[in-house]
Protein backbone atom coordinates (compact mmCIF):
# COMPACT_ATOMS: atom_id res chain seq x y z
CA UNK A 1 0.00 0.00 0.00
CA UNK A 2 1.10 3.05 -1.17
CA UNK A 3 -0.63 5.94 0.61
CA UNK A 4 -4.10 6.59 2.39
CA UNK A 5 -7.00 6.99 0.04
CA UNK A 6 -7.43 10.45 -0.37
CA UNK A 7 -10.88 12.53 -0.75
CA UNK A 8 -11.58 12.79 -4.98
CA UNK A 9 -10.76 16.17 -4.55
CA UNK A 10 -6.64 15.15 -4.43
CA UNK A 11 -6.76 11.59 -4.88
CA UNK A 12 -6.32 12.45 -8.58
CA UNK A 13 -2.77 14.15 -7.98
CA UNK A 14 -1.82 10.53 -7.30
CA UNK A 15 -1.30 7.99 -10.03
CA UNK A 16 -0.75 4.27 -9.57
CA UNK A 17 -0.89 1.85 -6.17
CA UNK A 18 2.56 0.66 -6.82
CA UNK A 19 4.47 4.01 -7.78
CA UNK A 20 6.47 4.56 -4.27
CA UNK A 21 9.31 2.10 -3.63
CA UNK A 22 11.06 1.52 -0.30
CA UNK A 23 13.46 4.76 0.20
CA UNK A 24 16.62 4.91 -1.57
CA UNK A 25 19.54 4.77 0.97
CA UNK A 26 21.33 8.01 1.71
CA UNK A 27 24.73 8.05 0.61
CA UNK A 28 27.88 7.68 2.11
CA UNK A 29 28.44 10.19 5.02
CA UNK A 30 25.11 12.10 4.92
CA UNK A 31 22.16 12.33 7.42
CA UNK A 32 19.33 10.05 7.26
CA UNK A 33 16.23 11.91 6.39
CA UNK A 34 13.73 11.12 8.89
CA UNK A 35 11.17 11.29 6.00
CA UNK A 36 12.35 11.01 3.27
CA UNK A 37 10.65 11.91 -0.15
CA UNK A 38 9.24 8.84 -1.93
CA UNK A 39 6.84 10.59 -5.08
CA UNK A 40 6.97 14.21 -5.98
CA UNK A 41 3.77 15.53 -8.20
CA UNK A 42 5.13 18.93 -10.17
CA UNK A 43 3.35 21.09 -12.13
CA UNK A 44 4.50 24.18 -14.21
CA UNK A 45 3.21 26.91 -12.17
CA UNK A 46 5.77 25.76 -9.18
CA UNK A 47 3.67 24.20 -6.99
CA UNK A 48 4.51 20.37 -6.23
CA UNK A 49 2.45 17.40 -4.22
CA UNK A 50 5.03 15.92 -2.11
CA UNK A 51 4.65 12.30 -0.62
CA UNK A 52 7.22 11.95 2.43
CA UNK A 53 6.85 8.64 4.03
CA UNK A 54 9.15 5.80 5.45
CA UNK A 55 8.07 2.54 7.52
CA UNK A 56 8.32 2.54 11.23
CA UNK A 57 10.52 0.92 13.56
CA UNK A 58 10.92 -0.01 17.36
CA UNK A 59 13.42 2.92 17.58
CA UNK A 60 10.75 5.28 16.45
CA UNK A 61 9.00 4.73 19.96
CA UNK A 62 5.54 5.34 18.56
CA UNK A 63 6.76 9.16 16.67
CA UNK A 64 9.06 10.72 13.76
CA UNK A 65 10.10 13.95 14.32
CA UNK A 66 10.74 16.70 11.29
CA UNK A 67 13.48 19.12 12.15
CA UNK A 68 12.00 21.23 9.55
CA UNK A 69 8.52 22.26 8.63
CA UNK A 70 6.91 22.04 5.20
CA UNK A 71 5.17 25.14 4.03
CA UNK A 72 2.14 23.70 2.79
CA UNK A 73 -1.04 25.80 0.57
CA UNK A 74 -4.10 26.55 3.39
CA UNK A 75 -5.76 22.83 3.77
CA UNK A 76 -3.34 20.77 1.76
CA UNK A 77 -1.35 19.39 4.37
CA UNK A 78 -2.39 15.68 5.20
CA UNK A 79 -0.14 13.56 7.78
CA UNK A 80 -1.02 10.09 7.96
CA UNK A 81 0.02 6.16 9.21
CA UNK A 82 -0.76 2.99 7.39
CA UNK A 83 -1.09 -0.52 7.89
CA UNK A 84 -1.74 -1.47 11.73
CA UNK A 85 -0.92 1.81 12.69
CA UNK A 86 -2.75 4.55 13.60
CA UNK A 87 -2.06 8.64 13.51
CA UNK A 88 -2.65 9.99 16.55
CA UNK A 89 -1.09 13.95 15.98
CA UNK A 90 0.95 16.03 14.02
CA UNK A 91 2.18 18.73 16.02
CA UNK A 92 4.22 21.66 14.59
CA UNK A 93 6.12 23.98 17.09
CA UNK A 94 9.80 25.82 18.52
CA UNK A 95 12.24 23.62 20.28
CA UNK A 96 15.45 25.72 21.56
CA UNK A 97 18.58 23.46 21.01
CA UNK A 98 22.36 25.06 22.05
CA UNK A 99 25.18 24.46 20.22
CA UNK A 100 28.75 26.32 19.66
CA UNK A 101 29.70 29.07 16.98
CA UNK A 102 32.53 30.67 15.98
CA UNK A 103 33.02 33.98 17.38
CA UNK A 104 32.59 36.47 14.88
CA UNK A 105 32.38 40.03 16.29
CA UNK A 106 33.29 41.70 20.08
CA UNK A 107 29.68 40.95 21.72
CA UNK A 108 30.33 37.22 21.32
CA UNK A 109 34.34 37.89 22.07
CA UNK A 110 33.32 39.36 25.41
CA UNK A 111 30.79 36.74 26.02
CA UNK A 112 32.90 34.02 25.30
CA UNK A 113 35.88 35.47 27.17
CA UNK A 114 33.83 36.28 30.43
CA UNK A 115 35.90 36.28 33.67
CA UNK A 116 39.25 36.56 31.75
CA UNK A 117 41.82 39.32 32.03
CA UNK A 118 41.73 41.81 28.74
CA UNK A 119 42.74 44.87 27.70
CA UNK A 120 40.38 47.69 26.04
CA UNK A 121 41.07 50.05 23.52
CA UNK A 122 37.91 53.17 22.87
CA UNK A 123 37.52 55.13 20.39
CA UNK A 124 39.22 57.79 22.23
CA UNK A 125 42.36 55.64 22.65
CA UNK A 126 41.61 55.28 26.33
CA UNK A 127 43.59 52.17 27.24
CA UNK A 128 41.87 50.03 30.37
CA UNK A 129 43.39 46.83 31.94
CA UNK A 130 40.97 44.54 34.03
CA UNK A 131 38.53 41.94 34.06
CA UNK A 132 35.72 41.08 31.70
CA UNK A 133 32.64 40.67 33.29
CA UNK A 134 31.02 39.95 29.79
CA UNK A 135 27.96 42.00 27.62
CA UNK A 136 24.44 42.05 29.45
CA UNK A 137 21.32 41.42 28.12
CA UNK A 138 17.24 40.91 29.28
CA UNK A 139 17.29 38.37 25.85
CA UNK A 140 17.88 34.46 26.32
CA UNK A 141 18.93 34.28 22.82
CA UNK A 142 22.31 36.61 21.15
CA UNK A 143 20.74 39.45 18.82
CA UNK A 144 22.14 42.35 17.46
CA UNK A 145 20.19 44.72 19.52
CA UNK A 146 21.19 43.58 22.63
CA UNK A 147 24.13 44.25 24.70
CA UNK A 148 25.12 47.54 24.27
CA UNK A 149 27.40 47.56 27.39
CA UNK A 150 30.55 46.03 27.99
CA UNK A 151 31.89 45.30 31.59
CA UNK A 152 35.00 46.07 32.89
CA UNK A 153 35.85 45.19 35.98
CA UNK A 154 39.24 47.66 36.88
CA UNK A 155 41.21 48.35 39.80
CA UNK A 156 38.91 51.11 40.37
CA UNK A 157 35.75 49.74 40.09
CA UNK A 158 33.28 47.72 37.50
CA UNK A 159 33.34 50.12 34.28
CA UNK A 160 30.58 50.14 31.84
CA UNK A 161 31.40 50.60 28.39
CA UNK A 162 29.70 51.48 25.46
CA UNK A 163 29.85 48.46 23.39
CA UNK A 164 29.88 50.67 20.10
CA UNK A 165 33.04 52.88 21.54
CA UNK A 166 35.23 49.45 21.75
CA UNK A 167 37.81 49.24 19.26
CA UNK A 168 40.14 47.03 20.67
CA UNK A 169 39.51 43.94 23.25
CA UNK A 170 43.22 42.11 23.98
CA UNK A 171 42.05 38.63 25.63
CA UNK A 172 44.69 37.44 27.83
CA UNK A 173 46.09 33.90 28.53
CA UNK A 174 43.70 31.60 26.82
CA UNK A 175 41.65 32.68 23.70
CA UNK A 176 37.75 31.05 23.71
CA UNK A 177 37.18 31.06 19.69
CA UNK A 178 33.79 29.39 20.60
CA UNK A 179 30.49 30.71 21.96
CA UNK A 180 27.38 28.88 22.90
CA UNK A 181 24.21 29.66 21.48
CA UNK A 182 20.90 28.66 21.42
CA UNK A 183 18.70 28.61 18.61
CA UNK A 184 14.71 28.23 18.16
CA UNK A 185 14.03 25.98 15.28
CA UNK A 186 10.68 24.60 13.90
CA UNK A 187 9.94 20.88 14.25
CA UNK A 188 7.03 18.68 13.29
CA UNK A 189 6.59 15.44 15.78
CA UNK A 190 4.19 12.82 14.20
CA UNK A 191 2.59 10.71 16.84
CA UNK A 192 1.29 7.11 16.05
CA UNK A 193 -0.43 4.48 18.19
CA UNK A 194 -0.26 0.58 17.12
CA UNK A 195 2.23 -0.63 15.28
CA UNK A 196 3.36 -4.08 12.97
CA UNK A 197 6.05 -5.19 10.39
CA UNK A 198 4.84 -3.18 7.33
CA UNK A 199 3.49 -0.16 9.39
CA UNK A 200 3.98 3.53 7.80
CA UNK A 201 4.34 6.59 8.42
CA UNK A 202 4.09 9.60 6.52
CA UNK A 203 3.27 13.05 5.26
CA UNK A 204 1.79 14.28 1.98
CA UNK A 205 1.12 18.00 1.06
CA UNK A 206 1.39 20.89 -1.71
CA UNK A 207 3.91 23.68 -1.48
CA UNK A 208 5.36 25.52 -4.11
CA UNK A 209 9.14 25.92 -4.73
CA UNK A 210 9.75 23.02 -7.43
CA UNK A 211 8.44 23.32 -10.80
CA UNK A 212 9.30 21.84 -14.47
CA UNK A 213 9.81 23.49 -17.53
CA UNK A 214 8.83 21.52 -20.55
CA UNK A 215 10.80 22.26 -24.65
CA UNK A 216 10.46 21.30 -27.49
CA UNK A 217 12.88 20.85 -30.71
CA UNK A 218 10.98 20.77 -33.84
CA UNK A 219 13.42 19.88 -37.18
CA UNK A 220 11.77 20.12 -40.08
CA UNK A 221 12.72 18.30 -43.25
CA UNK A 222 10.70 20.47 -45.67
CA UNK A 223 8.53 17.42 -46.87
CA UNK A 224 5.80 17.59 -44.22
CA UNK A 225 7.31 15.20 -41.21
CA UNK A 226 8.63 17.06 -38.15
CA UNK A 227 10.96 15.10 -35.72
CA UNK A 228 9.88 16.59 -32.01
CA UNK A 229 11.83 15.89 -28.93
CA UNK A 230 10.76 16.49 -25.63
CA UNK A 231 12.85 17.67 -23.13
CA UNK A 232 12.33 18.87 -19.46
CA UNK A 233 13.89 21.19 -16.97
CA UNK A 234 13.28 20.46 -13.40
CA UNK A 235 13.91 23.36 -10.98
CA UNK A 236 14.38 22.38 -7.58
CA UNK A 237 14.08 24.59 -4.43
CA UNK A 238 12.11 22.91 -2.21
CA UNK A 239 13.36 19.68 -0.88
CA UNK A 240 16.41 17.43 -1.39
CA UNK A 241 15.50 14.46 -3.96
CA UNK A 242 16.98 10.80 -3.47
CA UNK A 243 15.69 8.04 -6.13
CA UNK A 244 12.44 9.58 -5.86
CA UNK A 245 9.49 9.24 -8.24
CA UNK A 246 8.59 12.61 -10.03
CA UNK A 247 5.58 13.01 -11.99
CA UNK A 248 5.38 16.17 -14.33
CA UNK A 249 1.80 17.57 -14.97
CA UNK A 250 1.09 18.65 -18.56
CA UNK A 251 -2.25 21.11 -16.65
CA UNK A 252 -2.32 22.88 -13.60
CA UNK A 253 -5.07 21.68 -11.45
CA UNK A 254 -7.20 25.32 -9.34
CA UNK A 255 -5.28 26.23 -6.25
CA UNK A 256 -7.70 28.33 -4.87
CA UNK A 257 -6.01 28.67 -1.88
CA UNK A 258 -2.20 29.67 -3.48
CA UNK A 259 -0.25 31.96 -1.73
CA UNK A 260 -2.13 31.40 1.68
CA UNK A 261 0.19 28.98 3.65
CA UNK A 262 -1.19 26.06 6.39
CA UNK A 263 -1.66 27.24 10.03
CA UNK A 264 1.07 24.02 10.59
CA UNK A 265 3.55 26.28 8.53
CA UNK A 266 4.07 28.43 12.20
CA UNK A 267 3.71 31.29 10.08
CA UNK A 268 1.73 34.81 10.97
CA UNK A 269 -0.18 33.46 7.24
CA UNK A 270 -1.68 31.00 9.12
CA UNK A 271 -2.66 33.32 11.75
CA UNK A 272 -5.22 35.42 9.44
CA UNK A 273 -6.70 32.81 8.04
CA UNK A 274 -9.96 32.71 10.28
CA UNK A 275 -10.22 36.69 8.78
CA UNK A 276 -9.52 36.09 5.46
CA UNK A 277 -12.11 33.26 5.48
CA UNK A 278 -14.56 35.94 7.18
CA UNK A 279 -14.28 38.47 4.52
CA UNK A 280 -13.53 38.26 1.30
CA UNK A 281 -12.57 34.89 0.35
CA UNK A 282 -13.31 35.26 -3.10
CA UNK A 283 -10.88 37.95 -3.22
CA UNK A 284 -8.18 34.99 -2.89
CA UNK A 285 -9.36 33.17 -5.90
CA UNK A 286 -7.35 34.58 -8.97
CA UNK A 287 -3.96 33.93 -8.37
CA UNK A 288 -3.92 30.71 -10.53
CA UNK A 289 -6.00 31.70 -14.09
CA UNK A 290 -3.44 31.13 -16.67
CA UNK A 291 -3.56 27.12 -16.01
CA UNK A 292 -1.39 26.28 -18.81
CA UNK A 293 1.55 29.27 -19.15
CA UNK A 294 4.91 28.57 -18.84
CA UNK A 295 7.42 29.66 -16.60
CA UNK A 296 11.04 30.83 -17.43
CA UNK A 297 13.86 31.00 -14.74
CA UNK A 298 17.96 30.62 -15.85
CA UNK A 299 19.74 27.80 -15.06
CA UNK A 300 22.13 27.64 -12.39
CA UNK A 301 24.78 25.30 -12.33
CA UNK A 302 24.54 21.70 -11.20
CA UNK A 303 26.64 20.37 -7.98
CA UNK A 304 26.93 17.17 -6.36
CA UNK A 305 29.40 14.43 -6.67
CA UNK A 306 27.53 12.30 -8.91
CA UNK A 307 28.62 8.61 -7.13
CA UNK A 308 27.31 5.52 -8.68
CA UNK A 309 23.69 6.76 -8.12
CA UNK A 310 20.77 5.25 -10.69
CA UNK A 311 20.01 7.13 -13.85
CA UNK A 312 16.38 9.05 -14.04
CA UNK A 313 14.24 7.08 -16.22
CA UNK A 314 11.05 7.61 -18.08
CA UNK A 315 8.16 5.28 -17.28
CA UNK A 316 5.63 6.60 -19.45
CA UNK A 317 2.89 8.89 -19.78
CA UNK A 318 -0.51 8.77 -18.72
CA UNK A 319 -3.58 10.99 -18.38
CA UNK A 320 -5.59 11.41 -15.32
CA UNK A 321 -8.50 13.52 -15.35
CA UNK A 322 -7.61 17.18 -16.51
CA UNK A 323 -3.86 15.98 -16.33
CA UNK A 324 -1.47 14.20 -18.31
CA UNK A 325 1.78 13.03 -16.27
CA UNK A 326 5.15 11.96 -17.55
CA UNK A 327 6.32 9.76 -14.83
CA UNK A 328 10.18 9.90 -13.95
CA UNK A 329 11.98 7.48 -11.35
CA UNK A 330 15.03 7.29 -9.72
CA UNK A 331 15.23 10.70 -9.22
CA UNK A 332 18.37 12.35 -7.23
CA UNK A 333 18.39 16.32 -7.13
CA UNK A 334 19.37 18.78 -4.42
CA UNK A 335 17.31 21.27 -3.25
CA UNK A 336 18.46 24.36 -5.44
CA UNK A 337 19.94 22.27 -8.58
CA UNK A 338 18.37 21.77 -11.53
CA UNK A 339 18.51 18.76 -13.86
CA UNK A 340 17.41 18.55 -17.75
CA UNK A 341 16.05 15.26 -19.56
CA UNK A 342 14.81 14.16 -22.45
CA UNK A 343 11.40 12.59 -21.96
CA UNK A 344 10.00 11.91 -25.47
CA UNK A 345 11.33 11.76 -29.58
CA UNK A 346 8.13 11.65 -32.07
CA UNK A 347 7.05 12.62 -35.82
CA UNK A 348 4.32 14.57 -36.46
CA UNK A 349 2.88 15.69 -40.00
CA UNK A 350 2.84 19.43 -40.72
CA UNK A 351 2.08 22.08 -43.33
CA UNK A 352 3.49 25.17 -44.25
CA UNK A 353 0.96 27.70 -43.75
CA UNK A 354 1.29 31.53 -44.39
CA UNK A 355 -0.83 33.36 -42.61
CA UNK A 356 -2.33 37.27 -42.80
CA UNK A 357 -4.60 38.98 -40.33
CA UNK A 358 -5.66 42.18 -41.24
CA UNK A 359 -7.18 43.83 -37.97
CA UNK A 360 -9.91 46.49 -37.56
CA UNK A 361 -9.49 49.93 -38.89
CA UNK A 362 -11.47 52.54 -36.45
CA UNK A 363 -14.58 54.22 -38.55
CA UNK A 364 -13.66 57.39 -40.68
CA UNK A 365 -15.77 59.43 -38.68
CA UNK A 366 -13.38 58.66 -35.54
CA UNK A 367 -10.31 58.91 -37.36
CA UNK A 368 -11.15 62.98 -38.03
CA UNK A 369 -11.77 63.51 -34.19
CA UNK A 370 -8.23 62.36 -33.35
CA UNK A 371 -4.94 64.44 -32.31
CA UNK A 372 -1.97 64.55 -34.92
CA UNK A 373 -0.05 62.23 -32.63
CA UNK A 374 -2.78 59.57 -32.25
CA UNK A 375 -3.34 59.70 -36.53
CA UNK A 376 0.37 58.93 -36.50
CA UNK A 377 0.43 55.99 -34.55
CA UNK A 378 -2.82 55.01 -35.92
CA UNK A 379 -1.27 55.51 -39.57
CA UNK A 380 1.74 53.08 -38.38
CA UNK A 381 -0.28 50.39 -36.87
CA UNK A 382 -2.30 49.88 -39.95
CA UNK A 383 0.40 50.22 -42.32
CA UNK A 384 0.95 47.08 -44.37
CA UNK A 385 0.62 44.18 -42.44
CA UNK A 386 3.07 40.91 -42.22
CA UNK A 387 2.49 37.61 -43.52
CA UNK A 388 3.83 35.25 -40.92
CA UNK A 389 4.96 31.81 -41.79
CA UNK A 390 3.66 29.02 -39.53
CA UNK A 391 3.68 25.50 -39.20
CA UNK A 392 0.07 23.92 -39.11
CA UNK A 393 1.50 20.40 -36.71
CA UNK A 394 -0.56 17.63 -36.20
CA UNK A 395 -0.43 15.89 -32.97
CA UNK A 396 -0.78 12.09 -33.71
CA UNK A 397 1.50 11.52 -30.64
CA UNK A 398 0.25 9.65 -27.49
CA UNK A 399 -0.20 12.72 -24.97
CA UNK A 400 -1.38 16.50 -25.78
CA UNK A 401 1.64 18.69 -26.71
CA UNK A 402 2.37 21.62 -23.81
CA UNK A 403 2.63 25.13 -23.70
CA UNK A 404 6.18 25.78 -23.87
CA UNK A 405 9.42 26.92 -26.05
CA UNK A 406 10.20 25.34 -29.58
CA UNK A 407 13.55 25.76 -30.97
CA UNK A 408 12.89 25.13 -34.69
CA UNK A 409 15.29 23.91 -37.24
CA UNK A 410 15.13 22.76 -40.90
CA UNK A 411 17.95 19.92 -42.02
CA UNK A 412 19.37 20.41 -38.40
CA UNK A 413 20.21 24.08 -38.96
CA UNK A 414 18.66 26.78 -36.92
CA UNK A 415 15.25 28.38 -38.35
CA UNK A 416 13.71 30.24 -35.21
CA UNK A 417 12.26 29.98 -32.04
CA UNK A 418 8.23 29.76 -31.47
CA UNK A 419 5.99 29.12 -28.79
CA UNK A 420 4.33 25.62 -28.87
CA UNK A 421 0.70 26.40 -27.84
CA UNK A 422 -1.41 23.25 -25.44
CA UNK A 423 -2.67 20.72 -28.28
CA UNK A 424 -4.45 17.21 -27.64
CA UNK A 425 -3.94 14.77 -29.00
CA UNK A 426 -5.23 14.38 -32.77
CA UNK A 427 -5.62 18.17 -32.59
CA UNK A 428 -3.63 20.68 -34.69
CA UNK A 429 -1.73 23.99 -33.65
CA UNK A 430 0.07 26.30 -35.11
CA UNK A 431 3.67 27.50 -34.45
CA UNK A 432 4.39 30.83 -35.95
CA UNK A 433 8.14 30.79 -36.66
CA UNK A 434 9.34 33.92 -39.06
CA UNK A 435 8.04 37.03 -40.73
CA UNK A 436 7.71 35.90 -44.82
CA UNK A 437 9.41 39.09 -46.58
CA UNK A 438 8.90 37.42 -49.69
CA UNK A 439 5.36 37.62 -49.71
CA UNK A 440 4.23 41.12 -49.68
CA UNK A 441 0.81 42.85 -48.67
CA UNK A 442 -1.00 45.76 -49.43
CA UNK A 443 -4.18 47.08 -47.90
CA UNK A 444 -6.88 49.37 -49.03
CA UNK A 445 -9.92 50.29 -47.60
CA UNK A 446 -12.22 52.79 -49.11
CA UNK A 447 -16.05 54.32 -48.66
CA UNK A 448 -18.07 53.71 -51.64
CA UNK A 449 -21.15 54.78 -50.83
CA UNK A 450 -22.97 57.03 -47.63
CA UNK A 451 -27.05 57.98 -47.34
CA UNK A 452 -26.82 60.72 -45.31
CA UNK A 453 -30.78 59.43 -44.90
CA UNK A 454 -32.71 59.57 -42.51
CA UNK A 455 -32.66 55.71 -41.79
CA UNK A 456 -34.98 55.30 -38.90
CA UNK A 457 -33.50 52.89 -36.26
CA UNK A 458 -35.93 52.92 -33.48
CA UNK A 459 -36.52 56.17 -32.26
CA UNK A 460 -33.38 57.37 -33.58
CA UNK A 461 -32.18 58.71 -37.26
CA UNK A 462 -28.71 57.42 -38.76
CA UNK A 463 -26.62 57.95 -41.79
CA UNK A 464 -25.59 54.77 -43.49
CA UNK A 465 -21.72 54.03 -44.64
CA UNK A 466 -21.04 51.12 -47.23
CA UNK A 467 -17.21 50.28 -47.26
CA UNK A 468 -14.90 48.21 -49.77
CA UNK A 469 -11.76 46.61 -48.92
CA UNK A 470 -9.08 44.90 -50.48
CA UNK A 471 -5.87 42.59 -50.08
CA UNK A 472 -3.33 42.33 -52.42
CA UNK A 473 -0.65 39.97 -51.85
CA UNK A 474 2.56 38.73 -54.48
CA UNK A 475 4.22 35.43 -53.94
CA UNK A 476 7.86 36.73 -54.77
CA UNK A 477 9.24 32.67 -52.93
CA UNK A 478 10.89 30.25 -55.35
CA UNK A 479 7.77 27.95 -54.86
CA UNK A 480 3.86 28.12 -54.46
CA UNK A 481 2.00 28.77 -50.98
CA UNK A 482 -0.75 28.06 -49.26
CA UNK A 483 -2.24 31.64 -47.55
CA UNK A 484 -4.87 31.83 -45.25
CA UNK A 485 -6.61 35.63 -45.11
CA UNK A 486 -8.08 36.93 -41.82
CA UNK A 487 -10.12 40.68 -42.48
CA UNK A 488 -12.04 42.28 -39.67
CA UNK A 489 -13.55 45.23 -39.77
CA UNK A 490 -16.36 47.44 -37.73
CA UNK A 491 -19.76 47.00 -39.10
CA UNK A 492 -22.00 44.52 -40.48
CA UNK A 493 -20.56 41.69 -43.35
CA UNK A 494 -22.38 42.49 -46.81
CA UNK A 495 -20.38 40.78 -49.40
CA UNK A 496 -17.12 38.54 -49.94
CA UNK A 497 -15.18 37.79 -53.07
CA UNK A 498 -12.95 34.96 -54.36
CA UNK A 499 -14.70 32.03 -52.49
CA UNK A 500 -14.19 33.28 -49.10
CA UNK A 501 -16.92 33.08 -45.78
CA UNK A 502 -17.98 35.77 -43.64
CA UNK A 503 -19.72 35.55 -40.45
CA UNK A 504 -20.47 38.48 -37.46
CA UNK A 505 -18.32 38.35 -34.39
CA UNK A 506 -19.81 39.16 -30.82
CA UNK A 507 -18.13 41.92 -28.85
CA UNK A 508 -16.06 39.25 -26.85
CA UNK A 509 -14.91 37.46 -30.17
CA UNK A 510 -13.84 40.35 -31.32
CA UNK A 511 -11.57 41.99 -28.32
CA UNK A 512 -9.98 38.93 -28.35
CA UNK A 513 -8.67 39.74 -31.91
CA UNK A 514 -8.36 43.44 -31.91
CA UNK A 515 -7.08 44.12 -28.62
CA UNK A 516 -4.11 44.65 -29.23
CA UNK A 517 -4.66 47.96 -30.79
CA UNK A 518 -4.49 50.95 -28.70
CA UNK A 519 -6.84 52.84 -30.45
CA UNK A 520 -9.78 50.78 -29.17
CA UNK A 521 -9.56 53.42 -25.79
CA UNK A 522 -9.43 56.31 -28.19
CA UNK A 523 -12.46 57.03 -28.59
CA UNK A 524 -15.31 56.60 -25.88
CA UNK A 525 -17.92 54.09 -27.91
CA UNK A 526 -21.48 55.23 -27.75
CA UNK A 527 -23.93 52.75 -26.82
CA UNK A 528 -26.18 52.86 -30.31
CA UNK A 529 -23.04 51.44 -31.94
CA UNK A 530 -23.01 48.04 -30.31
CA UNK A 531 -27.00 48.12 -30.53
CA UNK A 532 -27.01 48.90 -34.86
CA UNK A 533 -23.80 47.51 -35.95
CA UNK A 534 -21.37 44.83 -35.48
CA UNK A 535 -17.85 42.86 -35.98
CA UNK A 536 -17.57 41.48 -39.20
CA UNK A 537 -15.50 38.81 -40.14
CA UNK A 538 -13.61 37.50 -43.74
CA UNK A 539 -11.93 34.72 -44.57
CA UNK A 540 -10.00 33.29 -47.50
CA UNK A 541 -7.56 30.38 -48.30
CA UNK A 542 -5.60 30.42 -51.54
CA UNK A 543 -3.02 28.68 -52.99
CA UNK A 544 -0.57 31.77 -55.10
CA UNK A 545 1.64 30.31 -57.50
CA UNK A 546 5.68 31.58 -57.54
CA UNK A 547 5.91 35.01 -58.91
CA UNK A 548 1.98 35.48 -58.27
CA UNK A 549 -0.69 37.34 -57.36
CA UNK A 550 -4.01 37.18 -55.52
CA UNK A 551 -6.51 39.59 -54.46
CA UNK A 552 -9.24 39.42 -51.58
CA UNK A 553 -12.24 41.60 -51.98
CA UNK A 554 -14.57 42.06 -48.89
CA UNK A 555 -17.77 44.74 -48.53
CA UNK A 556 -19.75 46.06 -45.13
CA UNK A 557 -21.55 48.89 -43.84
CA UNK A 558 -22.15 50.35 -40.54
CA UNK A 559 -24.84 53.14 -39.36
CA UNK A 560 -23.48 56.26 -38.04
CA UNK A 561 -25.97 58.89 -36.03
Amino acid sequence: MNAPTLPLSVSFLLLTAGVAQAPAPAPAGAAADPLPVREVTVFKDGHAWVLRERPLTAADAQEVVLDELPQPLLGAFWPYAVDGTRLVSAVAGMKTTRSEATVMDLRELARANAGKDALVVTADKERLEGKLLGVPSRQTLPSASDGELLLLQTAQGTRALPLASVRELEVRGDYQGRIAVEEAKPRLTLRVAGGGPQAKVGVMYVQKGLRWIPAYRIDIDGDGKAKAQFEATLVNDLIDLQGATVNLVVGVPKFDHAGELDPIALQQEGAQVAERLRGGLQQQMFGNRLSNAFMTQAASPVGGDGGGEPEPSVAGGAGNEDLYVFTLRDVTLKKGERMVLPIAAFELPYRDLYRLDVSFAPPMEVRQGLQSQQLVELARQMAAPKVRHVLRLTNTGDAPLTTAPALVLAGGKLLAQGTMLYTPRGGATDLEINVAVDVKVATDEREVKRDPGPIRLGDDRYARVDVAGTIKLTNRKPKAIEVEVTRRALGLADSIGQGGAQKQLDLVQAWQGGSENPWWGWWSWPHWWFQHNGFAEFRWTATVAPGGEATFDAGWHYFWR
